[in-house]
């Protein structure tokens, strides 16, 4: 089986209704398995996480973008994080047996289709983007939905799919290849922003990735970690991110996983821990799916 995960990032997290028809939606492909939803208020954005087989998760794909520019319309809709879109980004994410190339093709596919049947302008971003630049997703993002229309009329920002101006009521949308993505939201013991400010660049400086601020309905402040899989350890990432904290005379009240995590980032995090475990790192539920009996089905299939 080539399993693909994908987390949509909507420019909704108000309305819990668009959040079911997603729901529903994917319910529809025997394939595409809803994984998680965070929905956040203050973001007015909800962080969706969804894994299928590689052709049914670019048709569910297709369909979800299509609904959310039936349902979201920007030009009403305010929220401390920053967009551009509607679905403001798709992150692309080989999960088992899917090579670069072809999450690759899969990308390709999906933002021709999205932009000549939807009208949508596409940005190619990470490790599908076509220029240094537009590897950055906060480059792509700089002056948001408000400031688009503008900055479309720039020759440098032309889109790598789709017309040349935003949508009307949907902006443009950011897709890509990009590697497994570990997301812990660390919530800290302190009213003082100064203090969570110098916290935050602490970080910034000694771990791999980037940092965000909040401010919790509590009043106290929330500091989101978003690393690579490949430059930082779960292990690495909470001990280190826990003495940055400490080091203030801050505790941590509890994390919030932002996204789900894999086996193989727990047996990593085991590795950095022992520093001399010998082998290859695997989890039974990758084997069992690589041997199940789905997958031999899906080989016979494909022959065909």
């Amino acid at each position: 089986m080539k399993l693909i995960e994908t987390l949509p990032n909507i420019s909704e997290g108000k309305n819990i209704e668009i959040i079911e028809q997603i729901k529903h939606l994917s319910d529809k492909f025997e394939r595409v398995w809803f994984i998680s939803c965070r929905r956040d208020e203050y973001f007015n954005r909800s962080f969706i996480s969804l894994v299928g087989d590689l052709p049914q998760i670019e048709e569910f794909l297709f369909q979800m973008v299509r609904l959310c520019i039936d349902k979201i319309d920007l030009r009403n809709h305010t929220g401390y994080h920053p967009r551009i879109g509607a679905v403001d980004v798709i992150p692309i994410i080989p999960l088992l047996s899917v090579n670069p190339q072809e999450a690759n093709q899969l990308v390709e596919r999906l933002s021709k289709r999205l932009a000549e049947s939807l009208s949508l302008p596409i940005y190619l971003y990470e490790n599908s983007a076509k220029t240094e630049k537009r590897k950055n997703i906060n480059y792509i993002r700089k002056g948001e939905f408000e400031f688009l229309s503008k900055k479309m009329a720039l020759p440098e920002w032309k889109p790598d799919f789709g017309p040349d101006t935003p949508h009307p009521t949907a902006g443009a949308t950011v897709i890509g290849v990009r590697d497994f993505l570990i997301s812990l939201e660390f919530h800290i013991s302190t009213f003082d922003r100064w203090l969570a400010e110098q916290i935050r660049q602490e970080l910034i400086i000694n771990i791999p990735g980037s940092v965000f601020l909040e401010r919790k309905q509590n009043s106290r402040f929330s500091l989101t970690i978003n690393a690579k899989e490949g430059d930082i350890s779960l292990y690495l990432l909470y001990s280190e991110t826990k003495k940055i904290i400490n080091h203030f005379g801050c505790e941590i009240e509890k994390v919030t996983l932002s996204s789900p995590l894999t086996g193989k980032l727990f047996l990593q995090s085991f590795r950095s821990l022992i520093g001399n475990l010998d082998g290859e790192l695997f989890t039974i539920e990758e084997i069992l799916l690589n041997n199940s009996e789905i997958t031999k089905n899906m080989k016979v299939e494909n022959k065909d």
